[in-house]
């Protein structure tokens, strides 16, 4: 998230057999910078900004500060192993995604998506014990 952030991360995992869930979320808080002519200070938004010039507190600074942007990522996957051997999964998975800043600017948009998708994948290893 760069800096000026802070955030909660939680991630649980359920196998029983053959099948397994797995379910993350992300919730966090960042400070954007506003880049408008009423208030050009550097928030943390970018790291490559000098801090000397355009510091806006010596005092009194906090977390998400600037244009406070609530940010969430939810992930749900559920699936089932077909191929133990091979590790062979078939899988749903569901992901939903806000980004809601205080103000909108030009480089900061509320949005919110929704994706679903599904798969099989597996892993494929090469073991070598000619060694």
């Amino acid at each position: 998230m760069g800096a000026n952030f802070r955030e909660l991360i939680g991630i649980a995992r359920y196998f029983k057999g053959r099948c397994y869930g797995e379910a993350k979320l992300i919730y966090g808080q960042r400070g954007f910078d506003y880049n408008t002519a009423a208030d050009s200070y550097n928030y943390g938004g970018n790291i490559f900004l000098s801090y000397e010039e355009d510091r806006p507190y010596d005092t009194g600074v906090t977390i998400a500060q600037g244009n406070k942007t609530n940010v969430m990522i939810a992930d749900l996957q559920l699936g089932y192993i077909v191929n133990p051997a091979s590790n062979l999964k078939v899988f749903g998975t569901f992901m939903y995604r806000n980004f809601d800043p205080t103000v909108e600017t030009a480089s900061t948009i509320k949005s919110t998506t929704t994706w679903f998708s599904i798969g099989l994948r597996s892993d494929l290893f090469n073991w070598y014990f000619d060694y």
